[in-house]
């Protein structure tokens, strides 16, 4: 069942050139030592549920101020459960609909986009390959993810990639091997990392890449996808 544990009402930063309210939903199958919202993943219980009829009447209060909705996490593609929540929200209110995911549930994808559910996706790669056990702190498959890349790469939604970058997660090489993974992409989004309230303490005390730093990756980035920005500095 999707559990909805946060709402903001109107934000111009989660949707791409939209004005949008953001749903945040519960609930993770990654354990990223870096991750800002912990209480998203590991500590929900302790969060207020928003009902969706809660929910839909907030959406309802500013329907007049945004044009489109985002859904984040946690993992908002854990289960199946989201189809439901996203064509109810799409029958409702007739809104753009973009959500955030860790590409590692590539059926729900599909599913979503075959039935046009979705209008915009954000696929988080944490880093190159043989990082990404490390980086996304569970073992994995990563044919996953590879799927999921495919799937957007050959759709003709509105998508990007994007990576936190992390020092002693991801370094110059490991963004040129995503480059490697994406050739083709329309959009890629570096973002800076934040070392606060990260899910793995210790991830506190890392000190964040320079601006200056970023803009190598940026540059090395440019080789493979034609759109490639830097947020969060």
């Amino acid at each position: 069942m999707v559990q909805v544990k946060g709402f903001q009402g109107i934000t111009t930063l989660d949707y791409p050139d939209k004005v949008s309210s953001t749903i945040f939903l519960a609930g993770c199958n990654f354990r990223c030592p870096f991750c800002h919202n912990k209480e998203l993943v590991d500590d929900f219980d302790s969060l207020q549920t928003i009902t969706e009829e809660r929910l839909f009447s907030l959406i309802d209060e500013r329907k007049n101020f945004i044009e489109g909705i985002s859904i984040t996490g946690g993992e908002p593609l854990l289960s199946e459960d989201i189809i439901g929540f996203i064509s109810n929200l799409r029958e409702k209110f007739k809104l753009p609909v973009k959500v955030d995911t860790n590409g590692y549930n590539p059926q729900i994808l599909k599913k979503l986009l075959s039935e046009n559910l979705i209008d915009y996706v954000a696929m988080d790669i944490k880093t190159s390959p043989s990082k990404y056990v490390v980086a996304c702190g569970v073992n994995i498959d990563f044919e996953r993810i590879k799927s999921s890349v495919e799937i957007l790469l050959n759709s003709k939604i509105d998508y990007e990639f994007r990576t936190t970058i992390v020092p002693q997660l991801v370094t110059l090489e490991d963004v040129r091997e995503i480059g490697v993974l994406i050739t083709g992409a329309k959009k890629y989004v570096i973002q800076q990392f934040r070392n606060w309230k990260t899910l793995n303490d210790d991830f506190t005390g890392v000190v964040p890449y320079k601006p200056e730093e970023l803009k190598k990756f940026r540059d090395i980035m440019t080789q493979f996808v034609p759109d490639v920005s830097i947020v969060g500095i």
